[in-house]
This record gives C-alpha cells, sequence and structure tokens, in this order.
C-alpha cells in the first residue's frame, strides 16, 4: 500500500515571490527514484516509507509550450526529508529561488520599470509611435505600454544593449516577463559589435493577445548560438498592425503592455 506526498506549489525566494512566477509542475524523486513530473498542486503514491530524502525540481511551460513543462535550470531545485507512512498523506511545501551562479544583465529591480530602469529606445523612425512608463492598467507599479493604429503600423522598442551574452548551447539563456496585449506582438534579438558595426537581428517569438497578465519563459539559447558570436544584444519589441488576406484589418488600434522583465545567464 503506498503513501501519499502531497507537493503544495513553490513558494519563490525572490521580488515578487510565488505571484510573480508561473511555476506549474514538479519533477519528483523520492530516496533517489524518479517518480515523474506533476502538475500541481499534486498527489504523488509512493511506495516508501519512514524517513525518506525528497528531491522537488520547480519547472515551468518554456516558450509557451503548454503541453510540453520542462525542469526550469534557473530555480534551484528544492531538498528535504519527509517522514511516510503507508495510506497516509504527508503534505510538502517545497521552496526555490534562483540558483545561485546566474548572471542577471539587468538587475531584477530595472526590470520592473518602477525606480531604476531598463533604458528603452523607439527604432522605428516614426515620432508618432514609441512607449509609454504608465501606471493605468500596469502589472503592479508602472508597466510599459506600446501602441499602434492603421495610420503607425509599426511600432519598434528596442532595450539598452547588454554586453557578455553567451553564444553556446553549454550556457543556456532564458527571458521571463509578463505581458497584456489585444493583438499580436513578436519578440526579435539584435546584435552588433559595438557603436557603428553592422546589426543583425533574429526572431524569437510571437505573442498572441491576452485580456489578462500573463506571465511566461523564453528561452533564448538558440536564437543566440544562430546570430553567432557578438559583442553587444539587445531586446526589440515589434508591435505591427498587419492586413488579413483580404487587405482588411481586424483592429484599427493595437495596445500591448510588458513588465517584470528577467533577462539571465549561466
Amino acid at each position: 500500500m503506498p503513501a501519499y506526498l502531497r507537493v503544495e506549489p513553490f513558494a519563490v525566494d525572490a521580488l515578487g515571490g510565488a505571484d510573480w512566477q508561473n511555476i506549474t509542475e514538479a519533477w519528483v524523486y523520492v530516496n533517489n527514484q524518479f517518480l515523474g513530473g506533476y502538475s500541481i498542486p499534486a498527489l504523488v503514491p509512493v511506495l516508501a516509507e519512514d524517513t525518506c530524502n525528497v528531491l522537488v525540481f520547480p519547472g515551468v511551460k518554456g516558450n509557451g509550450q503548454l503541453l510540453t513543462p520542462s525542469v526550469y535550470p534557473m530555480m534551484q531545485r528544492y531538498e528535504g526529508k519527509v517522514v511516510l507512512t503507508p495510506a497516509q498523506t504527508t503534505t510538502l511545501k517545497p521552496k526555490t529561488r534562483y540558483v545561485n551562479d546566474i548572471r542577471f544583465p539587468w538587475s531584477i529591480e530595472r526590470g520592473t520599470f518602477d525606480a531604476s530602469v531598463i533604458v528603452l529606445q523607439d527604432r522605428d523612425d516614426n515620432p508618432r509611435t514609441g512607449f509609454e512608463l504608465v501606471t493605468e492598467g500596469a502589472f503592479a507599479g508602472r508597466s510599459v505600454r506600446m501602441r499602434a493604429d492603421t495610420a503607425n503600423r509599426l511600432n519598434d522598442v528596442a532595450t539598452e544593449p547588454v554586453e557578455g551574452m553567451p553564444a553556446t548551447r553549454a550556457r543556456q539563456v532564458w527571458l521571463e516577463l509578463h505581458r497584456k496585449n489585444d493583438v499580436p506582438f513578436e519578440l526579435w534579438l539584435l546584435a552588433d559589435d559595438g557603436p557603428g558595426t553592422t546589426e543583425s537581428s533574429t526572431s524569437v517569438f510571437t505573442f498572441t493577445p491576452s485580456d489578462t497578465w500573463r506571465k511566461i519563459y523564453l528561452n533564448l539559447t538558440d536564437p543566440l548560438v544562430n546570430l553567432g558570436e557578438r559583442k553587444r544584444h539587445r531586446l526589440l519589441f515589434r508591435l505591427a498592425l498587419k492586413p488579413n488576406n483580404a487587405g482588411q484589418f481586424e483592429k484599427t488600434t493595437g495596445t500591448v503592455l510588458f513588465d517584470n522583465i528577467r533577462l539571465m545567464h549561466f
């Protein structure tokens, strides 16, 4: 007869705590035996008893892939001991935080756009587009808002450059952010070797509309590898209103909000 381990959602020791994350899965090991990946909260049957060693790895739906969650390498696993009794349920409340050896090119605080902020730049050469830091409809504090309409269909906003981003699959790079948008928008990566050098770009992800704030985790490792070794990189957010196959605009205006940018790598 199995014992049961009830795994509660992770507590997160980072700015915003668990409320600013979307850790949806747990990979569970008991006495070094892998018991499976579970959506949390989860009730896990365990064929072990008495004092047991438990490892729980936090998992997310990387790149918005709802059906293929994976272990999130930027968060620490939980390690602990539990006492299991056949036919009884023991509750586990795992905790996690960012792993110690990852690097944040921008501090987590700057990514909230509330005090010292990541510097943004309008990149489409249209003075009628750009961005605002707003409290109206913000996730928390202030958020970035971009807008477009049929007379101003393209709005490109890029971050300040960062140096030292790896371009090897041996060192993963991830981006976390919150977003809320009534039309699709895109994330691109830009790369150059300093002022005056040729800039390269690659498309990373297209965000589908969401009328509520959603957290997403994007693995940027492959796009960075595809760009090759470059000195500097930027994120580019592209809001482009596009007509359908009949040449009609399904929406004549579009609004994008984003917040809590957390760029990190090993």
